[in-house]
C-alpha cells in the first residue's frame, strides 16, 4: 500500500523559528508574524538581495534559509489557524484570487475534524508558475500531517502543493493546485465542493452537502455491519472505519492513477508519515454509481478488507479475497438470499474444483472465478480448522509472507494445510 505518497519525503533547512520570516524581491519586504499586530523588517542590505530564485533546488537540494524561514512561518500559522479555528489566520498569506476556495477548504477541514501539522518538503522547479507570477514565485511540495478527530486513528500524512510569491512587499499563497498531476495532490474528501458528515460512537461518514439521508444510512449500516464482523473477525480491527461516499469519482483516486474498477467500494490505505511506516488505516471509497444500491452485503464485505489493513501487503490475494467473500454470502444468508448463495456454491463445485490445480495467483484477479475459487477454499478452510486459526494465520502472513515458503510455512503453522493440501482437498468437493 505504500508508495509514492511516501519517497523522497525531507525537510530541508534549519530549524527556524515560526517568528523568524523574511524575504526580500527588491526594497524592503514586510511579513505578517504572529501575533498580527507584530511584523519583521529586513533592509535590502540585510537580505543580500535574495529573491525567490532561489527555491529552486541547488546542488545540495537547500533552500536559502531566509525564504525556508518565511514559508515554515506561514505553514506553522495555517495548521494553528485550523486547529483553533481561526479564518482569518488562515486565510491572511493567501493572495485574494484564491480566498474563496481557500475558505472552502477550512470549512471543510473543520467540519471533518482534520487537525493538521504542514511542514515543506522539497522545493519543486515548475516554470509555468513562474511565468505565470513572475520571478519572485516558488512551488514546494508540503507535507500535511493530519488525525481525524473521534477516529482514535494515529496521524496519517498527504501532500499538497503550494505556490508562493512576493505581492506589495509581501509573501503569498496564489496556487495550491500546481502540483496535482506531480504528486496525486488535492484527492482529500474535503478538497471538492462542501462536504457534510454524520459521526457515530465508532463510525465516521463523509458525504456531499445534501446528502445527509445518504450519510445517515451509511453510518446505520456500517454500525449493524461491524457488529456482525467482529464477530468473524477476531485480528487486529479498525476500531473507527471512515467512508466516504461522494458524487466525484476523483476523490482517494490511486497515485498514479489507475483504471477505475466496476467493484461497488474499495479501500483506500491512510499512509502514515515517513517513508517505512505502515498505513494507520483506512478509507472505505464508496463508488458514486453503487452508493444508491450499497447494501449490507457489500458493506461487509468491504469492511472485511478495511479491518487488517495496518497488517501490511504479504497476504496471498486469495485469502483477502476469499475471506471478504466469505462474510458477504454469510451476510447474504442472514438476508434470506441463501438460495442464491447455495446455487452460487453448487455451480462452482460442479465447473471449477474439479479441475483445480492450484489457488489463484495474486495478479489473476481479472474474473470472478478466482473470486469463486477464493471463496471456496476459504469457506473449506474454516469448516475444517475453525475460524480463528485461519484469522490467525491472516494476521501473520500479513506480516512475514515475504515469500512463498514463508507463506507455506505460515499457512501449515497455523492451519495445518498448505496450499497444495487445500487444493487437493477442494478438488474432493467438485459436484
Amino acid at each position: 500500500m505504500p508508495g509514492l505518497w511516501a519517497a523522497g519525503r525531507r525537510w530541508l533547512g534549519p530549524a527556524w523559528p515560526p517568528l523568524v520570516a523574511a524575504l526580500l524581491v527588491g526594497g524592503t519586504l514586510w511579513l505578517a508574524v504572529t501575533p498580527a499586530s507584530r511584523n519583521l523588517e529586513l533592509t535590502t542590505s540585510a537580505m543580500q538581495g535574495p529573491t525567490l530564485e532561489q527555491v529552486r533546488p541547488s546542488a545540495s537540494g537547500e533552500v536559502d534559509p531566509r525564504l525556508a524561514a518565511a514559508v515554515d512561518a506561514i505553514l506553522a500559522r495555517r495548521g494553528i489557524a485550523v486547529r483553533t479555528n481561526n479564518l482569518g489566520m488562515f486565510l491572511a498569506d493567501v493572495a485574494p484570487e484564491l480566498r474563496v476556495e481557500q475558505q472552502l477548504l477550512f470549512q471543510n477541514l473543520r467540519t471533518v475534524g482534520v487537525s493538521p501539522i504542514f511542514r515543506r518538503a522539497e522545493p519543486w522547479v515548475d516554470y509555468e508558475a513562474v511565468r505565470r507570477y513572475g520571478l519572485a514565485t516558488g512551488t514546494f511540495r508540503v507535507s500535511m500531517r493530519y488525525q481525524l478527530a473521534g477516529t482514535k486513528l494515529a496521524s496519517a500524512a498527504t501532500d499538497v502543493g503550494y505556490t508562493y510569491t512576493v505581492r506589495d512587499n509581501r509573501l503569498y499563497l496564489v496556487a495550491d493546485d500546481d502540483l496535482d498531476q506531480a504528486i496525486g495532490a488535492k484527492r482529500q474528501p474535503w478538497d471538492f465542493g462542501r462536504v457534510e458528515v454524520v459521526r457515530r460512537k465508532n463510525v465516521l461518514v463523509i458525504v456531499n452537502q445534501g446528502q445527509g439521508a445518504l450519510a445517515q444510512k451509511l453510518a446505520n449500516q456500517t454500525v449493524q455491519m461491524a457488529r456482525q464482523v467482529r464477530k468473524l473477525w477476531k485480528g487486529h480491527l479498525q476500531i473507527v472505519p471512515v467512508i466516504v461516499a461522494m458524487r466525484e469519482p476523483q476523490v482517494l483516486t490511486d497515485m498514479p492513477p489507475t483504471l477505475p474498477g466496476d467493484e461497488p467500494a474499495r479501500v483506500q490505505p491512510m499512509p502514515a508519515p515517513g517513508i517505512s511506516g505502515l498505513p494507520v488505516g483506512g478509507y472505505v471509497v464508496i463508488r458514486p454509481g453503487a452508493q444508491s444500491t450499497f447494501d449490507s452485503a457489500q458493506m461487509t464485505h468491504v469492511l472485511l478488507h478495511l479491518l487488517p489493513v495496518k497488517m501490511g501487503e504479504l497476504v496471498p490475494r486469495w485469502l483477502a479475497e476469499g475471506i471478504a467473500e466469505y462474510g458477504e454470502n454469510l451476510q447474504l444468508v442472514a438476508t434470506g438470499r441463501g438460495a442464491a448463495v447455495a446455487k452460487a456454491r453448487s455451480e462452482v463445485s460442479r465447473e471449477l474444483l474439479g479441475e483445480l490445480t492450484r489457488l489463484p495467483a495474486d495478479d489473476e484477479f481479472t474474473t470472478t472465478q478466482s473470486y469463486d475459487i477464493s471463496w471456496l477454499a476459504v469457506e473449506h478452510l474454516i469448516k475444517e480448522v475453525g475460524v480463528k486459526p485461519v484469522t490467525d494465520f491472516y494476521f501473520q502472513v500479513g506480516r512475514r509472507g515475504y515469500s512463498q515458503a514463508a507463506r507455506e510455512r505460515l499457512m501449515q503453522e497455523y492451519t495445518g494445510f498448505t496450499e497444495e493440501t487445500l487444493v487437493e482437498s477442494l478438488r474432493s468437493l467438485a459436484g
